[in-house]
């Protein structure tokens, strides 16, 4: 199902996926001249110097032009002397783009990545991540991220589209643009955010930006939570998540249809409201729509404020057997279909909503099968790729559905970018007649093997 002509962009992964090997280390009595050529031998711009108690320390070739030789000192010289210390660093499940905007808003070029116990996996430089036909789109990044008032954002955001379609365009894999999409949408909401905050909340991100899977058609899911204190200040951030959604409204950044959004009463709450609303809706799934609530749950992201109020963590800490049963269910009911032939010969039905009837079921069953599994990220592939390694999902199963999802990708890209080159609002219903013979190919091939993984898994259950 994929498309062997399209450009891979490194940024839209994992950095741990992109280490070049082993991180090259000296220890803090080594000489300049030591490091030198430790570099040039092993074709490396760095070397780390590991100083115990999990710190450590970067000695760069700029540093040795600059800290160095530029100031007259010997090349005898300790790096320990003229190293950089403490160094930054990032986990091995970060998305690419985000390391990378750090590393240019820090101004620096070699970033450690450490396990999740710690362990320094390598060492990530910036040309590992600045993909020549992304570049764009983390220029306009950091104009929305700069951005100092609302004028400002809504006129950087006023170029997303544009790029969008370059992208498309230039071959960029649909994935990959998704989640450049997602990384400026979701910095225009925490900018926007930023720019409006008047009393310290935290703002979550929810739905596909928070997923990283955004398209043009995308809109805004979001959700307010603050720390206990006075009963009555939900009425002020009620206020504040309008203003906010008003703003994103005029970036071309529409707000969720079905009301999932910070200005309304039951997704703007304080920490304790939160955490009894989830235990709620855990213990009856079925009740005030508790499935729906605890998915998007699972799905959040912090935007803006504090990462101890984060509320998927509470998610996973709570779910038990039973939730992840309803989880299951929900899934496989919800049908991945097409239209039947007789439908369409009868003119009843030539449309198609490549969301609602192909995407969705694929990111539901994912969403369980990665909870089922542990797996924190909420990336439908991440979650996909460590559900067939828990033996949740048959490892045939979990790349059908990862390769319907890369098709289903390219298909709504395509259909939506075209939708903006004549000037109309993107969607995700299209005529089935306007795809072309191969889109329509992949797309029923796609709809098949998702409703056939479906059928499995309501028949078999989940696994023991």
């Amino acid at each position: 199902m994929k498309d062997m002509n399209v450009v891979r962009d490194p940024s839209m992964r994992p950095v741990g996926e992109l280490l070049r090997g082993p991180a090259l280390t000296c220890t803090p009595q080594a000489t300049a001249a030591d490091a030198a050529r430790a570099m040039t031998s092993a074709s490396r711009r760095y070397v780390l110097v590991p100083l115990g108690d999990g710190r450590l320390g970067i000695f760069t070739d700029g540093d040795l032009r600059r800290r160095v030789v530029a100031a007259g000192l010997g090349t005898t010289t300790p790096i320990a002397e003229v190293m950089t210390t403490p160094v930054q660093t990032a986990t091995a499940d970060r998305l690419g783009a985000d390391v990378l905007l750090d590393m240019l808003e820090r101004g620096i070029r070699h970033l450690p990545i450490l396990s999740e116990r710690g362990d320094v996996l390598g060492v990530v430089e910036d040309a590992d991540l600045f993909a020549t036909a992304t570049r764009s789109g983390f220029l306009l990044r950091g104009s929305i991220s700069r951005a100092a008032d609302a004028d400002e954002l809504v006129a950087a955001t006023a170029r997303i589209p544009e790029l969008v379609v370059g992208l498309w365009r230039a071959r960029i894999a649909a994935l990959d643009v998704s989640a450049i999409t997602s990384v400026i949408m979701d910095a225009t909401v925490t900018r926007a955010a930023i720019l409006l905050a008047d009393s310290g909340s935290t703002w979550l991100s929810l739905g596909s930006i928070a997923r990283r899977e955004a398209m043009p058609s995308s809109d805004v899911d979001s959700a307010l939570i603050w720390a206990d204190g006075n009963p009555e200040r939900q009425a002020r951030e009620l206020g504040y998540g309008n203003r906010v959604h008003a703003l994103l409204e005029r970036c071309g950044l529409p707000s969720d249809a079905n009301g999932a959004i910070a200005s309304s009463s039951r997704f703007a709450r304080s920490e304790s409201d939160w955490l009894r609303g989830l235990e709620g809706w855990l213990a009856d799934p079925y009740a005030d729509q508790g499935v729906v609530m605890v998915s998007l749950l699972a799905d959040s992201r912090v935007a803006f404020g504090h990462n101890r109020l984060a509320l998927s963590p509470a998610v996973f800490e709570r779910l038990g057997p039973d939730s992840l049963r309803l989880l299951l269910k929900d899934a496989v009911e919800g049908k991945a279909r097409m239209h039947s032939l007789r439908e369409r010969l009868t003119r009843r039905a030539n449309t198609v909503d490549i969301k609602a009837q192909g995407v969705m079921p694929i990111v539901n069953i994912a969403r369980w099968a990665g909870l089922a599994a542990g797996c924190t990220d909420p990336s439908t592939a991440v979650r996909l790729r460590t559900a067939a390694g828990a033996g949740v999902l048959p490892d045939d199963d979990a790349a059908v559905l990862a390769e319907s999802f890369d098709a289903l990708a390219q298909i709504r890209l395509r259909h939506q970018c075209e939708q903006i080159d004549r000037g109309e609002t993107p969607t995700d219903v299209t005529q089935l007649d306007s795809l072309t013979p191969l889109h329509r190919s992949l797309l029923a091939s796609a709809v098949r093997e998702i409703a056939g993984v479906q059928r499995k898994l309501a028949y078999a259950g989940p696994p023991a």
